[in-house]
């Protein structure tokens, strides 16, 4: 047997060994989880993250761009979401807007304080009941997916 072709076969033993090995790698989601927030942070659909435990910085990878309305919000994830998180604090936000008014605002900052969520844009900030983030909206529908249109006419959805 050629010298490469068994340091080949001993490299891929040793990198299944360690994948075999590690344990299974938490969801974006059960991330959030650990560090204190809620999973309805992120809307449905995050297909993976990276995280850097020691600095905090973290990514997370949607398949595109993702937006929905709640109430009277429109919010816009890119298809990349970055950050440092730390306890119950993401902040150094890029990609998550929230259009206020007429304006598109960058949410820079994310704090959880007892039962509420702030969300900064810098120049202000606005509290939440923890209670409204239970759930995962969905992009396109936010929580209204289910819904029919008043008239029962579902072709228009």
């Amino acid at each position: 047997m050629s010298s490469i072709r068994l340091l080949f076969i001993l490299v891929v033993s040793m990198t299944l060994g360690c994948a075999l090995s590690q344990p299974n790698k938490l969801s974006a989601y059960e991330v959030l989880v650990e560090y204190g927030f809620p999973v309805g942070l992120l809307p449905k659909g995050a297909i993976g993250y990276a995280l850097n435990r020691e600095t905090g910085e973290f990514a997370v990878y949607f398949d595109g761009r993702c937006s929905f309305s709640i109430e009277s919000y429109e919010l816009e994830y890119k298809a990349t979401i970055t950050g440092v998180i730390s306890n119950r604090r993401l902040y150094k936000l890029k990609g998550v807007k929230v259009k206020v008014l007429l304006l598109w605002l960058n949410i820079v900052e994310v704090v959880r304080t007892n039962n509420d969520i702030q969300f900064s844009v810098g120049i202000a900030s606005a509290n939440f009941g923890l209670e409204n983030f239970f759930e995962c909206p969905q992009c396109g529908c936010g929580f209204d997916c289910n819904k029919l249109p008043e008239n029962g006419d579902v072709s228009s959805i």
